[in-house]
């Protein structure tokens, strides 16, 4: 492994990633899973959330997903709720999903 790619393994650590069906969400999983993280996935596409978890589970990482909707705050509770039920901790947190709201 090149000096650089050392400075950022998370081996160990558990990330918490909204928004993770797909696009940006999708994108930071599968980089920190590449990293050494396990992973907490939410989002509210609970099909796409699926296709997310099963790539990251065939790398070898331990992964679970959990339907999410980030303007409810229950559901918000529920993922972290879950996380420390898995996996006794939280280490990282991507805030990636947005409300669907806009603001003038």
């Amino acid at each position: 492994m090149a000096a650089i790619e050392s400075r950022f393994r998370v081996d160990g650590k558990v990330a918490v990633v909204t928004g993770a069906s797909s696009g940006l969400g999708a994108g930071f999983a599968k980089a920190l899973a590449e990293a050494g993280a396990d992973l907490v996935l939410g989002a509210r596409r609970v099909d796409r959330l699926e296709e997310t978890r099963a790539e990251i589970a065939a790398m070898g990482r331990r992964v679970i997903a959990i339907a999410t909707d980030v303007s409810n705050p229950e559901e918000c509770q529920a993922l972290i709720d879950g996380a420390m039920a898995e996996f006794g901790k939280v280490d990282i947190l991507i805030n990636n999903a947005r409300q669907g709201r806009y603001f003038d």
